[in-house]
């Protein structure tokens, strides 16, 4: 028997609260197409309170239908290309499947032909509820779903309403508020107000099905030791 950790992806959610500034609360959208989304911790799931919700939106094109991307050794451009044929189909895929399901597309939603390679445009479904495929599936892509929460109840149910649990993001003006619903939803790691988990200090890994085991850290150390008990009579 092997002794493995494993981390398994996830569906990370990002909760812009009420009380934000929503123009840096939004900003962090432009991490969905670091990679061309092809990343475990991106945060993929946007949730907005429905007063705010149209006004999110709208946000949030403006910030991705702007970005540069294209070539993958320019400073300038934020976003290459998805790793193979395959990978684009299987994103395509789920684009139309989030259209059959009833999500508003607002930004992208196909492949971008005028770049060399497997391109697909910075994507935004809106009007999604979490229920749907695109909004509980790893897609693995550029692509973004913005779900509207009710309260601060609402949307811890929702970011937890997930197979996975790695990571997740609470944007606040009261940054007491954001850690109180932090601690409550159920990821390996969060990240504050735009800050980062994502240090050789810090213990990286996932609750649920986004794995077992901790990298970095002393915990990540831990992952390759084993321990030993060695009994002795008492004196």
């Amino acid at each position: 028997i092997k002794k493995v950790f494993l981390e398994l992806g996830g569906k990370s959610a990002h909760i812009v609260l009420d009380d934000a500034d929503f123009g840096m609360g939004l900003l962090t959208g432009m991490a969905v197409c670091f990679h061309a989304g092809q990343g475990c911790a991106i945060p993929t799931r946007f949730l907005l309170p429905k007063s705010r919700y149209e006004e999110g939106v709208e946000i949030l094109k403006s910030y991705l239908g702007g970005m540069k991307y294209g070539d993958p050794q320019s400073l300038n451009d934020m976003m290459s290309a998805v790793v193979s044929e395959r990978q684009m189909n299987r994103i395509l895929d789920y684009i139309e499947i989030g259209k059959k399901e009833g999500a508003r597309l607002v930004l992208g939603g196909e492949r971008d032909t005028n770049y060399p390679g497997y391109y697909i445009k910075p994507t935004i479904f809106a009007d999604v509820s979490n229920d749907m495929t695109i909004a509980q599936e790893e897609i693995f892509g550029p692509v973004m779903c913005v779900i509207a929460y009710e309260d601060d109840e609402d949307a811890i149910r929702i970011a937890n309403d997930s197979i996975y649990g790695l990571s997740g993001s609470v944007f606040s003006g009261d940054q007491d508020r954001a850690l109180k619903m932090a601690r409550r939803i159920r990821t390996g790691t969060m990240n504050i107000n735009g800050s980062s988990f994502f240090a050789p200090d810090s213990p990286f890994g996932g609750y649920k099905q986004s794995g077992v085991g901790r990298e970095m850290g002393v915990e990540g150390f831990e992952e390759y030791l084993e321990i030993k008990t060695v009994a002795i009579p008492a004196s």
